[in-house]
């Protein structure tokens, strides 16, 4: 759910004997209104999970080094890690992930990764990542 941007309380809105009265709850009121804004936007700092989810397909060699495209498109700007929850075989669902797959990355800038090794996917095999970005 998404919450609309708040009206300010301000003191001119009000009858002049409320006014003094309706100055001090805005002075209160909408800095809260706007960080609570803010959260429901997205805008808020790692301590408060700040984290996207994001879908890409790899393929790695027998080490674990991506083949083909290694650059992915995170849309954050300060990467914290990832957090692979869903890791599926493209190509043969009877081929699983052979452990918890974990990424190790470059950032490159702009939100976009550059993935230097991918643990726990079988070699060869195309595989869709589901992954949460922090």
């Amino acid at each position: 759910m998404k919450i609309n941007n708040t009206t300010q309380i301000r003191a001119e809105g009000f009858a002049e004997e409320d006014r003094d009265s309706a100055e001090r709850m805005g002075n209160i009121l909408n800095p809260f209104m706007q960080q609570v804004v803010e959260l429901s936007d997205g805008r808020i700092d790692f301590e408060n999970r700040v984290e996207n989810l994001i879908q890409f397909d790899m393929t790695v060699n027998a080490s674990g080094v991506p083949l083909l495209n290694n650059k992915v498109n995170t849309s954050k700007g300060n990467i914290r890690g990832f957090q692979v929850i869903a890791a599926f075989n493209v190509a043969n669902p009877n081929i699983p992930a052979t452990s918890q797959p974990f990424i190790t990355y470059n950032p490159i800038g702009n939100g976009l990764v550059q993935i230097s090794n991918i643990s726990g996917l079988p070699a060869n095999q195309k595989f869709s990542l589901r992954v949460i970005v922090y």
